[in-house]
């Protein structure tokens, strides 16, 4: 798929905001314009805030270890979070051609172990899209209605 340059420009501030390369760039793109072309924004919003939150719960999961307490009430929550992600994920993906989906279901949305550390790492790409757009707001940042494909 080919991308606005609209978006492409968002893509790259969000790299910048990260300060790092995303390691799903052309995946973030092409959810965020399929968002904008089929008012699928609050979906994407919707989508960055349980990847980021599927992402920071696994990260505290990891420190605190499995006998710590409150561990079961984690995992049950990141399990939430990633089914919620991956419901909005293939709603958003309705919108792409069966080759795109077909992809992105062999990368991130298959019942095997690589493709669940894909979309481990995918969640860490969109977390850093949904602090763009948290820290955006401010009146140093280019709002991403002026940014928007």
């Amino acid at each position: 798929m080919q991308f606005s340059p609209q978006t492409t420009i968002l893509v790259d501030a969000v790299e910048r905001h990260a300060q790092r390369p995303f390691a799903h760039r052309s995946e973030v793109a092409l959810l965020i314009e399929l968002a904008h072309k089929h008012n699928g924004l609050e979906m994407l919003d919707q989508l960055g805030f349980f990847a980021k939150f599927a992402h920071k719960t696994q990260g505290i999961m990891k420190r605190i270890g499995k006998d710590a307490e409150g561990y079961d009430k984690l995992s049950k929550e990141f399990a939430d979070s990633v089914e919620k992600s991956k419901s909005l994920l293939q709603s958003l993906l309705a919108h792409a051609d069966s080759g795109t989906s077909e992809k992105f279901q062999q990368k991130f949305l298959a019942l095997t172990p690589a493709a669940f550390q894909n979309l481990l790492s995918f969640f860490h790409d969109l977390s850093w899209y949904k602090n763009y757009l948290i820290d955006s707001d401010s009146p140093t940042q280019p709002s991403r209605q002026q940014s928007s494909p």
